[in-house]
């Protein structure tokens, strides 16, 4: 699944150009989830460490020093494990061929452009909102279940698909599927 994203993105009278591989966009996911595990599980130490310290037992039953310890503690574990999780689907996730006629789906790299911009999407099942850099542009990772996800999921090249938003709605046309 070594299949090249080739495409030009036209803003503010400046090109650039997209010149990336799939398994070189699911390493960078990797590498943000990575950095991201670390921090959840230096945090739920800290939180930990700062929850049992001799020094923050509580001295009456209005302390609770200790006790939001324990729940940051507790709440950074968990992330901890939802983000390696993450870590484990995103090693294991199949990345599909799309041709100019197949439907959106997971695994596919999307290009489409609206009046103003031109925008860079792949759809995986999960680290939605990961932004992978390539040169000068940026590639937006998203999910089925975001928005955006939603709208493109099952359409294919050529369509135009509107985005509703709180200011204005956005048209755009999928340009290519990778």
């Amino acid at each position: 699944p070594g299949v090249t994203f080739a495409a030009t993105r036209n803003r503010q009278r400046s090109r650039t150009s997209i010149m990336i591989q799939k398994p070189e966009l699911v390493d960078r996911i990797l590498e943000s989830l990575r950095e991201e595990l670390t921090v959840l599980k230096d945090g739920a130490r800290e939180a930990y460490e700062e929850a049992t310290h001799e020094d923050n037992q509580p001295e009456d039953r209005f302390d609770t020093h200790s006790l939001e310890a324990s729940y940051r503690a507790a709440g950074q574990a968990k992330l901890a494990v939802e983000t390696e999780s993450a870590i484990m689907r995103c090693q294991n996730m199949d990345l599909n061929e799309f041709g100019p006629d197949d439907p959106i789906g997971v695994g596919a790299l999307v290009e489409v452009k609206s009046k103003n911009e031109t925008g860079f999407y792949f759809l995986v099942p999960i680290a939605g909102g990961i932004e992978v850099k390539d040169g000068k542009s940026t590639i937006l990772v998203i999910t089925p279940q975001s928005p955006l996800g939603k709208l493109l999921v099952g359409r294919k090249a050529g369509e135009n698909v509107q985005l509703q938003t709180t200011a204005l709605p956005t048209e755009f046309e999928i340009v290519r599927v990778h």
